[in-house]
């Protein structure tokens, strides 16, 4: 078990270079045996603070991997398996209207307020062009 960590301690090492702390996730495969070190070391009799300084990674990355989360909260898809369930989610397209019908009768409505109701389209047209509008 030692081989393997030194193994992680360089991996750890190799994605800490170059990039700002906590920028991004430790892949599944590292956390892993992290957690499983941490259970081999603990049933041993080691402290939580030895086994974090020989992995070199920090006791709040490491409690969090136990409990399957990433730093920041976020949980791992092992522990999402208890989270309820996506719901289906059915889009209906919109309802089709039938086209307004078109006007068959008009009003016609004068400047000084007098209304002339029911006429048809030509009827409405004769009236205006005779008033002059």
């Amino acid at each position: 078990m030692e081989k393997e960590l030194e193994q992680f301690r360089q991996e750890v090492e190799r994605l800490r270079a170059g990039r700002k702390a906590g920028s991004g996730p430790f892949p599944e495969p590292l956390r892993a045996f992290a957690v499983r070190y941490l259970a081999h070391a603990l049933e041993k009799g080691d402290t939580l603070k030895a086994v974090v300084e020989r992995l070199g990674v920090s006791e709040p990355t490491l409690q969090a991997w136990r409990r399957g989360q990433t730093p920041g909260g976020k949980k791992t898809q092992s522990s999402e398996q208890g989270a309820a369930p996506l719901k289906p989610v059915v889009v209906h397209p919109p309802k089709q209207h039938a086209p307004s019908p078109v006007a068959t009768t008009f009003a016609v409505v004068s400047p000084q307020g007098w209304r002339v109701e029911g006429l048809g389209l030509e009827e409405a047209a004769q009236l205006l062009r005779r008033l002059a509008c």
